[in-house]
């Protein structure tokens, strides 16, 4: 399949990067290349990416690479649009992977790291774009204009939260989706 390929390549370009970063140079990062990368369903919406541990693994224990079952990336990410998005999700789905469990300071601070400073800003575009994508009705704002793309209609029960106008709904396509 083409997304095997596309992982393949994009897990090497990762590991490679890392590779040059001095901060985790005591990691295992050659370990990486054995954690098997898979997809998130196309429906996930607030899921970028994942890392997987086996079965009965304890992160407050500590985590190794030989723990992780799998990384799975959202197939969205993958577009040559999202790319280098996707190499800093799985920059930060493989510092996971090397032990860094939490989402603590030093984890933050592993994570900044990461060379491509653009990329790593992009994940609120991203998750915009994931929304849009999967949403059948958009709840506009007569007033303002503002519009937010949801998955079910709003039957009036929202305001807007700058001018406080009831949300009005709009089914974008017939067909469903943005």
């Amino acid at each position: 399949m083409r997304y095997v390929s596309v992982l393949e390549l994009m897990g090497g370009r990762v590991i490679s990067v890392m590779r040059r970063i001095p901060e985790i140079s005591h990691l295992p990062v050659g370990e990486l290349g054995e954690i098997p990368l898979g997809l998130l369903r196309r429906s996930a919406t607030r899921l970028h990416a994942v890392c997987r541990y086996r079965r009965g693994v304890r992160k407050a224990e500590g985590v190794t690479p030989s723990d992780v079952r799998c990384i799975d990336v959202h197939p969205y990410a993958l577009t040559e649009e999202w790319s280098r998005y996707a190499d800093f999700l799985l920059y930060h789905e493989y510092l996971h992977a090397l032990g860094l469990s939490n989402h603590g300071r030093e984890f933050r601070e592993m994570e900044a790291l990461w060379p491509d400073e653009v990329a790593r800003g992009m994940g609120d575009d991203f998750g915009r774009h994931l929304r849009e994508k999967s949403s059948n009705w958009l709840w506009v704002c007569r007033s303002c204009g503002n519009s937010h793309p949801r998955s079910r209609r709003g039957n009036g029960r929202y305001r807007c939260r700058d001018c406080k106008v009831v949300l009005e709904d709009v089914r974008p396509y017939s067909s469903g989706g943005l």
